[in-house]
């Protein structure tokens, strides 16, 4: 017979581990597979995911803002395509749109990473992203709604609080 913590070998009658100290004869204490184990991976590849897409969708709209704030469309100088007027005061909106979706960007991969981790923190992180994420159309909705119904309900938080952090 072997010890089920440290592998050694047991003398046949010994109470104890004569290496580790655990009891001779405990079974060890079976791994229970709960909902958030299942969904917490997953989770966080999605949320890292779509981070990148955040970046990717920030990136393609950064020239075209900045052209429609500064003018660099020739065809546009006297049409007042944006609200705001082409060459008003408001061009530092633009500015906010793309700082906004690089920092939505910043969140998300903070929540993935997390969520990978399994931080503690992570779990409260990712139901603020979710809400502050539910109004983007379909990726974000989606991905909002899956983190809400895999984490937020109270039950999620006791399997999360019994997780332990991968080694």
């Amino acid at each position: 017979m072997y010890c089920s913590a440290c592998g050694q070998a047991l003398v046949p009658g010994a109470a104890v581990c004569p290496r580790c100290g655990r009891p001779a004869g405990v079974a060890p204490v079976p791994f229970i597979y709960n909902r958030v184990h299942r969904h917490v991976q997953t989770l966080g590849w999605l949320w890292v995911a779509y981070a990148f897409w955040s970046v990717l969708g920030a990136l393609i709209a950064m020239p075209f803002l900045e052209g429609m704030s500064h003018g660099w469309f020739g065809h546009m100088h006297d049409m007042q395509v944006w609200p705001f007027g082409m060459y008003g005061h408001w061009h530092w909106v633009m500015q906010v749109v793309i700082v906004a979706l690089f920092l939505r960007a910043i969140l998300s991969a903070a929540v993935g990473i997390g969520l990978l981790q399994r931080a503690p923190w992570a779990r409260v992180l990712a139901i603020v992203a979710a809400v502050l994420t539910i109004l983007k159309p379909i990726a974000g909705t989606v991905l909002a709604i899956y983190t809400l119904w895999a984490i937020a309900p109270s039950l999620s938080a006791q399997e999360w609080d019994g997780m332990k952090r991968p080694m």
